[in-house]
């Protein structure tokens, strides 16, 4: 009889170590998943100020924005060598630095994550991402050089998600006023 009871407990005691791993593994979860989301906050803003800046420095009067994101890792259009940014970043999201580009008249003028998950961040925005308030996928969170400036500048206070009480390299935008019109030349959203 003592057999059977030592045997219901050890069952019993396995379920409940089970529904706690459960639970442990699905904090861990929206934890990792709420990390990555900073991450491509980070990445997104750090491209978007980027291609915004070699946009700007562009030395003839006919302004541009870049081909390829590898435009903005060494910029040779001028008498001086640019690095916009450092390196193609990773989208968080998808393990890759494939993503999304937003393009105006064949050139990129802003990316966003490939991920078709429903972002964990539904709201409580900065001002630089209030568009992405609802958003059904990470799709949406699109990190633009033309929306960017149009809301009055690139996010300039940007925080490295590795410290996030220093202040990113990159330096504010300028007002809208350098850009062309939000709907000049077709601004087209294409897979790349």
């Amino acid at each position: 009889m003592q057999r059977g009871f030592t045997y219901i407990g050890l069952l019993m005691m396995i379920a409940v170590s089970g529904i706690g791993l459960a639970a442990l593994g699905e904090a861990w979860h929206t934890a990792s998943q709420r990390e990555k989301e900073k991450e491509l906050l980070f990445a997104g803003d750090q491209i978007q100020a980027a291609i915004l800046r070699y946009y700007q420095q562009t030395p003839s009067p006919i302004k541009q924005y870049p081909a390829r994101l590898d435009d903005l890792l060494l910029d040779k259009r001028g008498p001086t060598p640019q690095h916009h940014l450092r390196r193609v970043y990773i989208d968080p999201m998808t393990a890759s630095k494939d993503w999304g580009l937003i393009k105006d008249q064949e050139r990129i003028v802003g990316v966003y994550s490939r991920s078709k998950a429903r972002p964990f961040k539904q709201d409580g925005f900065d001002e630089a991402h209030r568009a992405f308030t609802g958003a059904d996928s990470y799709q949406r969170w699109e990190f633009s050089a033309k929306q960017g400036a149009e809301q009055g500048g690139i996010n300039a206070n940007a925080r490295s998600p590795a410290n996030p009480g220093m202040p990113s390299a990159s330096p504010s935008a300028p007002a809208a006023a350098n850009l062309p019109a939000a709907g000049a030349g077709g601004i087209a959203k294409k897979a790349n």
